[in-house]
């Protein structure tokens, strides 16, 4: 599996190695992933993390669509500001996408070893 963060592009051939990377948080207590098998870059997982916050987007074939993780909504804010980059680039994104870091986990995990769009969290089409 191709994985992008922060720090640049590796490949990624374990699940341990998914879990190790994705514990990365070189800037701002946060990172964003961008995990994917094809040249095409579909199917593709992509999340934001900021502290203990999480969003998933997930990026299908142009027939199958496009999605975003749908939390529990147990935040108070509106919104939460995540980063796009080292250097500080934000984007808000709305808190009822937000899920756990563990949620977040178990979907980049499941993602690797199916390559299909994760069962183990609620998503929104987008």
């Amino acid at each position: 599996m191709y994985a992008n963060d922060f720090n640049g592009e590796i490949v990624i051939n374990t699940e341990s190695q998914v879990v190790e990377f994705i514990r990365n948080r070189p800037a701002f207590n946060a990172n964003q992933f961008i995990f994917t098998f094809e040249e095409s870059g579909v199917p593709q997982l992509c999340a934001f993390v900021r502290d203990d916050y999480c969003v998933l987007y997930f990026l299908d074939s142009e027939q199958k669509g496009t999605f975003a993780s749908y939390g529990d909504d147990n935040i108070r804010d509106e919104t939460v500001t995540f980063y796009e980059n080292v250097h500080g680039a934000e984007v808000v994104l709305a808190s009822t996408m937000v899920i756990t870091v563990k949620q977040m986990t178990d979907a980049c995990t499941e993602f690797f070893k199916t390559k299909t769009r994760p069962t183990c969290i609620k998503w929104m089409e987008l």
